[in-house]
């Protein structure tokens, strides 16, 4: 039986692809800090197949027992988003950058077969207008946060040998529920406040984004462990479900809320993405698919928030960013 080693395990993508994973039979080693808390993995805790090892990406002594006596590798530990890693640069480079880099070259050396790095199609920026950027298009981080992403994925590829292979997996934005529910993510912000307040203010309505519910996401992760290796080693792929104008967001949420009020401000922001990615090489190559749309996975967010499963939708731990006070070791 398999061994993964899933580091971010009880993060927003990380606690639902655990119980895929446990569901299909591999055992897995999660490493996390549980920064937010490691509620998401209760149903799990006397699983046979489970072991939870707390620790810091950045404590190389934690990271060698991490990955002693496992044969695959998800890397989903990270600084996630733009205003996290503009307010801690220190932070995002050790984790996102220098890390990951530490934690691949590892998993060499300890002869670790596969290594999935999670990357981002921020790394595109802003692409050419009526085009798909794929994975061959120039590359043009406007944040911090992508050009660590575009760093580590260089210096993990170079990685590649006849016994190590990685893949990177370059990702949509995410939504949809998770058992470590986040909100400050853009289809599910817009989901709740439907759903609560009837009101929302949003930036650059016809900017493109490309989205991906968070169990496509897992869904991917195990078509790649299900791939030859011939199939993935040294690869880069994009992984998008839909790609929408913001304003569709809005469009659902007067749909679902005919009062909702939406305020649309086109400065004061300093994110300046417009970009739509293919998935065309991860479908064609590998047969992976996206099943759910942005408006199911949006539907799924606001009936959840409307029918009260959610004591306090804006509670810290589904919003925060970050918390500088985490990051000391």
């Amino acid at each position: 039986m398999k061994k993964i080693l899933v580091t971010g395990g009880a993060g927003y993508i990380g606690s639902v692809l655990t119980a895929d994973l446990l569901d299909k039979g591999f055992k897995v080693r999660v490493f996390d800090r549980f920064m937010f808390g490691g509620e998401s993995l209760l149903s799990f805790v006397n699983n046979k197949n489970l072991e939870i090892l707390k620790g810091d990406v950045r404590d190389s002594d934690r990271l060698k027992i991490a990955v002693n006596g496992v044969d695959s590798i998800i890397h989903l530990a990270a600084l996630v988003g733009e205003p996290a890693c503009r307010e801690n640069p220190k932070v995002t480079k050790e984790i996102n950058h220098k890390a990951a880099g530490e934690l691949a070259s590892l998993a060499r050396e300890n002869g670790v077969e596969r290594f999935i790095f999670v990357s981002t199609c921020s790394n595109y920026g802003i692409s050419k207008a009526n085009e798909k950027a794929t994975e061959e298009s120039e590359l043009n981080p406007l944040s911090l946060y992508a050009e660590t992403k575009i760093e580590a994925e260089k210096f993990i590829l170079g990685l590649t040998s006849d016994n190590f292979h990685p893949t990177v997996l370059r990702l949509a934005t995410i939504f949809g529920l998770s058992p470590r529910m986040r909100f400050n993510l853009m289809v599910n912000e817009v989901a709740r406040e439907t759903a609560v307040s009837g009101k929302f203010s949003i930036y650059n309505k016809n900017a493109w984004r490309p989205f991906l519910h968070v169990q496509d996401v897992s869904n991917a992760f195990l078509t790649v462990l299900q791939s030859s290796n011939n199939q993935i080693s040294g690869k880069i792929f994009n992984v998008v479900g839909e790609n929408i104008q913001k304003a569709y967001l809005i469009e659902l949420a007067k749909k679902f809320n005919p009062q909702f009020e939406i305020e649309v401000n086109e400065s004061g922001k300093d994110d300046k993405r417009d970009y739509r990615v293919s998935a065309n090489k991860i479908m064609d190559k590998l047969g992976w698919k996206p099943r759910i749309t942005v408006k199911d996975g949006f539907l799924e967010i606001f009936n959840a928030v409307r029918n009260g499963l959610f004591l306090d939708p804006y509670e810290f731990r589904y919003n925060a960013w970050f918390d500088n006070k985490v990051f000391k070791r």
